[in-house]
């Protein structure tokens, strides 16, 4: 993947900002999920899922929101709610670190953003495209490779993503079976590479780099400028993306406010 563009504060903030409206797009939709803005950002919450980090994050944030983070945590503490932040790098971004460590936010963790120029691909037989008909099955597959239990509320929210525009489900099939998921949500010029997991007993065989190449091909048959996909800090998922050809372009900040302080 070469000649991309070099990480400049305007590409991170283009870069964060699909993966924030591909997280929107899904998640305004939700009858039990609320969304606010807050300055640049937004606060996703689901009381009925407190536990669940996705639905309960905030995102998009700019250095210059610091003067709104103490009200986002009173919005969540109204629905007895610990929410967890993701911030992007900036060069101005201490005023806004302050402000979390002042309303007992914790740092818990790291994510990696990775991105890439969208390239076709031979396709590895094992992945294609999943047909609305099979988003059920597709949820349940993705939710049990993440280690979640596939309770019915879950998946019906997975389920959705059949629905979105820009939005395309990917399965790996082992034997005729179901062993591993991820989608694509295309948007803005960007393929954004979502969630994706393998069942564990499918582990160790390539699903991961069939279907991160295989949204790569679709995005780049879509005519997206850039892919990008984030994963958690030198994570198995990372060298997934990094062996399939996409580069590090920043490493953002998650912290917790309240709770167990658990991490990505």
């Amino acid at each position: 993947m070469s000649g991309l563009p070099l990480a400049t504060p305007e590409l991170v903030r283009r870069l964060e900002l699909a993966a924030v409206e591909a997280t929107l797009e899904w998640v305004e939709g939700l009858a039990d999920v609320r969304v606010e803005r807050f300055g640049d950002g937004y606060a996703a919450v689901n009381p009925a899922l407190p536990d669940v980090d996705f639905m309960n994050t905030v995102m998009g944030l700019s250095p210059g929101d610091a003067g709104q983070v103490e009200a986002i945590a009173a919005r969540y503490a109204a629905d007895d709610v610990h929410p967890w932040f993701e911030l992007a790098p900036a060069d101005d971004a201490q005023p806004l670190y302050e402000a979390l460590v002042g309303i007992g936010g914790r740092l818990i963790g790291f994510y990696t953003v990775l991105y890439g120029r969208p390239e076709r691909h031979d396709p590895d037989t094992r992945v294609r495209a999943a047909r609305p008909d099979e988003a059920q099955a597709f949820g349940e597959v993705l939710l049990r490779g993440h280690g979640a239990p596939p309770e019915d509320a879950e998946v019906r929210h997975v389920v959705r993503w059949a629905d979105l525009p820009g939005m395309e489900m990917f399965v790996a099939e082992v034997d005729g079976r179901f062993a591993a998921a991820g989608a694509l949500a295309v948007g803005s010029g960007i393929g954004y590479l979502a969630s994706a997991s393998t069942l564990p007993e499918f582990r160790g065989r390539g699903l991961q780099r069939g279907l991160i190449l295989a949204r790569v091909d679709a995005a780049a048959r879509a005519g997206c400028e850039l892919v990008s996909s984030q994963a958690a800090f030198a994570s198995g998922s990372q060298r997934n993306l990094q062996r399939a050809g996409l580069q590090i372009a920043y490493t953002k900040t998650v912290w917790r406010v309240g709770g167990d302080g658990g991490g990505p």
